[in-house]
């Protein structure tokens, strides 16, 4: 009686505990209900041909073996009682191909996976087809067997990728007897110097990487007795100062290492341990506080896009550090690694996996790397858990996107400030009206500036909110969510109360200052803060240069095109820049205009932003936008990205709030008067 691979993986997940249901087995193999059905029989004639009892279900403990048969299985579980799946036989004739000193036949891959020549026949095939898309080549002949020739480097590439998928499948000991029977001791022994490697660099490694780098440097001095040495690599000359090349020069020395080890090797080798995953880490490098320092603000930045307050960040970042610091090496070198739980990870955290995503941006353009997805995961897994730990969900909250004719601009203000009013509400992604078609993330609510069709509760609102658009949303938005709105404060009884008891100096400034301040209150239980560095305030963008005042202007499209000239001239943008502004306002219409008299044209980055910048026009008479939108005041906004020009245009929102501001500046007659309002509220920010 034989038992296949699936009915062989189920059994061991048997072996170790019970599993609740049948849809936890579906979810812990990837199985569908009749392949579970199909195997479980299977197992159950396996065990009773084995004199062993069935597999059992009780409601209240779902299936399970009986204890006392558990420990004797391990024993029935044998190459003798067990078919080796196709990819077993991959796995297996590969590693022999790459690593065995003695010619390779037919018959070899028949005796050790027990199949039929044809069998093996099949697989070869499979496999050249496997190595080719690597640029490696099987092939055979008499006298040297079935070989495989390449570039050195990707050989060690596949080995290390093999040896991962060996260690961690479910039959790792069936397949570990195929190809390494024999050499036990030599990979004991290995494994006893990288513990005492972890001693000396004062680290501990995590279990399944330890195990790994012990079969892999098995292999690798395996290889080196082949002849298949690696070519010299100059980048990885620096590391020969490390501690962790001296200690692998000790290891190298050992019984276990029959092979003569080049300094390249060697090197090798130490790129792995530094690279390796590690639970404690006390060993220094030059880059370590670099890395401390960014990922503090990966920490900051996950705080911002989840309006979440994390604690103890301190000791959050010290766990990021300790996992980073390896996989910085790993993604720099290209040394492979595997996270077996990306998939599953992506499946059931999809809105915590996005926004960790968007906050290891920071990490990459700060490092120039590209975070590969199995290190994304494993951020993911950290932020998880701290949320975890603090009693802190994303998955029960509303989720939004918010929705503009173009994704940067003003776009990116109006979603900082839905963020600041609904802190309770998950903000994924800033998008255009077509990108929403495609959006692939699950979503509650759409705050668009433009009306759209969809499925989800749509809220219409302006690109730039007033403090009456702010209730007006607050309102609706929890009339939606919760059946009620929270009542309006009564500010004016409130200042009854106050003249009472004090004198008020200015009554209308401290009426505007309750009302903000109780509706700050209403909306959010904290906030958090943009980091401003970096940000410049509204008056270093909007100066003499950038500021023009004309009397009269023919159309809105020269308009736009006047506007923009002193950016084209100071060559913070391209001309194409200005004929993108130009066609998004005919595509979409005069969106741009966000309060009366008042536009704010812009367009995408990449459509020939070079640098942040802005510049204002005001017209003596209005030009129209539209027959219903005449506007006076157009402010030309080029962001280069989707935060840097936060800081300017919270500022300018606070301006465009207040009317008599807007009235004051279509007053002005000299570029000083204007200048004079934007570095009051440049000013008032800072302070």
């Amino acid at each position: 009686m034989f038992l296949d691979e699936r009915s062989a993986t189920l059994l061991k997940l048997l072996q170790h505990s019970s599993i609740p249901s049948m849809s936890a087995i579906e979810d812990q193999t990837g199985l569908t209900r009749r392949q579970i059905q199909y195997s479980l029989n299977k197992v159950n004639d396996w065990l009773q041909s084995n004199h062993y009892k069935p597999v059992q279900y009780k409601r209240d403990t779902g299936y399970f073996l009986p204890d006392a048969i558990k420990e004797e299985i391990n024993i029935q579980l044998t190459k003798r009682s067990y078919v080796f799946s196709e990819k077993d036989r991959q796995q297996i004739f590969y590693l022999l191909i790459l690593l065995s000193l003695e010619p390779l036949s037919l018959y070899h891959f028949q005796s050790v996976a027990g199949v039929s020549r044809n069998t093996v026949l099949t697989d070869l095939q499979r496999l050249k087809k496997m190595a080719k898309q690597m640029d490696l080549t099987i092939q055979y002949s008499k006298q040297a067997g079935y070989i495989i020739t390449g570039n050195s480097r990707i050989k060690r590439f596949v080995i290390e990728q093999l040896i991962h998928e060996v260690l961690s499948g479910s039959n790792s000991q069936l397949i570990i007897e195929c190809i390494w029977t024999g050499f036990e001791e030599h990979i004991d022994a290995i494994h006893s110097e990288l513990e005492r490697i972890e001693q000396q660099l004062g680290t501990t490694f995590t279990d399944n990487r330890l195990n790994e780098l012990a079969y892999l440097f098995f292999s690798t001095n395996q290889l080196i007795g082949k002849g298949e040495e690696l070519e010299e690599d100059s980048s990885w000359l620096p590391f020969i100062d490390t501690q962790e090349y001296a200690l692998i020069e000790q290891m190298v020395g050992a019984a276990a290492f029959y092979s003569e080890w080049s300094h390249t090797e060697k090197l090798y080798a130490t790129l792995h341990v530094i690279s390796m995953n590690r639970i404690k880490d006390g060993s220094p490098l030059e880059e370590d506080q670099v890395f401390y320092e960014i990922l503090q603000q990966v920490i900051e930045e996950f705080e911002r896009l989840t309006f979440v307050h994390l604690h103890e960040k301190d000791q959050l970042c010290e766990q990021l550090y300790v996992h980073f610091k390896p996989a910085f090496y790993r993604i720099k070198y290209g040394i492979p690694h595997v996270n077996p739980m990306s998939e599953r990870i992506r499946k059931i955290y999809p809105e915590l996996h996005h926004l960790t995503i968007k906050s290891l941006k920071v990490l990459e353009e700060k490092l120039g790397l590209c975070i590969p997805e199995a290190e994304v995961a494993y951020f993911t897994i950290y932020f998880g858990g701290w949320l975890q730990r603090q009693g802190t969900r994303l998955d029960d909250r509303k989720k939004a996107i918010v929705v503009c004719p173009h994704g940067t601009g003003v776009s990116n203000i109006l979603n900082y400030t839905l963020r600041e009013l609904f802190p309770t509400i998950l903000f994924l992604d800033v998008l255009s009206v077509r990108d929403t078609a495609d959006y692939p993330l699950p979503y509650d609510l759409v705050f668009s500036s433009v009306y759209m069709r969809t499925n989800e509760t749509l809220f219409i609102v302006p690109p730039i909110l007033e403090d009456r658009d702010k209730q007006r949303l607050s309102k609706q938005v929890m009339q939606e969510l919760y059946g009620y709105a929270v009542p309006e404060a009564d500010v004016a009884g409130m200042m009854k109360i106050i003249s009472k008891y004090a004198t008020i100096h200015d009554a209308k400034q401290l009426e505007k200052e309750l009302q903000v301040s109780l509706q700050t209150q209403k909306s959010a239980t904290h906030t958090y803060t943009v980091k401003e560095a970096e940000k410049p305030v509204l008056a270093e963008l909007l100066n003499e240069q950038t500021l023009q005042l004309e009397p009269v202007i023919a159309t809105w499209q020269e308009a736009i095109e006047v506007a923009a000239r002193p950016l084209v001239e100071l060559g913070t943008i391209e001309d194409r820049y200005v004929t993108a502004m130009i066609e998004s306002i005919e595509e979409n219409g005069p969106y741009v205009v966000i309060t009366p008299l008042v536009a704010i044209p812009h367009a995408r980055p990449e459509e020939g932003v070079r640098s942040l910048s802005m510049s204002l026009l005001k017209l003596d008479q209005a030009v129209d936008f539209s027959p219903d939108k005449p506007v006076r005041l157009i402010i030309i906004l080029a962001a280069a990205d989707s935060d840097s020009h936060l800081r300017a245009l919270i500022q300018l929102t606070n301006l465009l709030n207040e009317p008599e501001n807007i009235q004051q500046m279509l007053g002005a007659t000299n570029k000083n008067q204007l200048l004079e309002i934007i570095h009051n509220y440049s000013k008032e920010e800072t302070e």
